[in-house]
């Protein structure tokens, strides 16, 4: 569920793309063959991007596990107020971290957080969480989310997808942007160097970085 690029964090291993596995759960939980299973909605706001994604889902779902998915887009304040009321079967969702720390995309998911629109509730999941809230030892207090974000993607409330991604073109003598997690680039310690062609090595002997 959390990204990469948080000091010290290690999250556990995500989900793995294994679909006779996903058959035998689906034949184990009485629909050998998609057969029976009723029908899903993916529920998503308009955007294109959004709309290529669930088109991705339903065509897997469909291919592998032969189970029929309908779409569904709504506007923005629609598609918040059915998430608001569980008013769907699947529903696209995204989060961006405001702070450098896993605790913002895991604090989401605890029992009657406003951002938790899945109606999903553990009291061990929660325990977790505020364990980690009072420990003061860094790398104990990894550890136990760790441990939550492990029993979050071992239930299941939410199947993340992908992360967010960015590209940037960035001018060779701009000094100063370095990759951050969170893609924020203080202006503060960002500077025009004047002299970057006599400061620049030669192409044979520059070392590769970030640009």
């Amino acid at each position: 569920m959390t990204p990469t690029g948080y000091p010290g964090y290690e999250h556990p291993p995500g989900y793995r793309y294994d679909p006779v596995k996903a058959r035998e759960c689906l034949a184990k939980a009485g629909y050998p063959g998609g057969k029976g299973f009723r029908k899903l909605s993916i529920l998503f706001n308009t955007s294109e991007d959004h709309r290529r994604i669930a088109e991705a889902i339903q065509a897997m779902w469909k291919d592998v596990l032969h189970i029929d998915v309908e779409l569904t887009n709504q506007e923005w304040g629609s598609f918040m107020q059915a998430l608001d009321g569980l008013q769907y079967d699947v529903a696209r969702r995204s989060w961006i971290g405001d702070y450098l720390d896993p605790n913002t995309f895991l604090a989401c998911w605890i029992t009657r957080d406003g951002n938790n629109r899945s109606g999903w509730s553990n009291r061990r999941y929660d325990g977790l969480i505020h364990a980690a809230a009072r420990e003061m030892d860094a790398h104990r207090r990894f550890a136990i989310l760790r441990e939550a974000e492990a029993l979050l993607l071992d239930q299941g409330p939410a199947l993340p997808v992908y992360h967010y991604s960015t590209n940037e073109l960035v001018k060779p003598y701009v000094r100063g942007i370095y990759q951050t997690p969170l893609d924020i680039h203080p202006l503060t310690h960002v500077w025009i160097d004047r002299e970057w062609r006599s400061s620049e090595p030669p192409a044979a002997m520059a070392e590769p970085g970030p640009r």
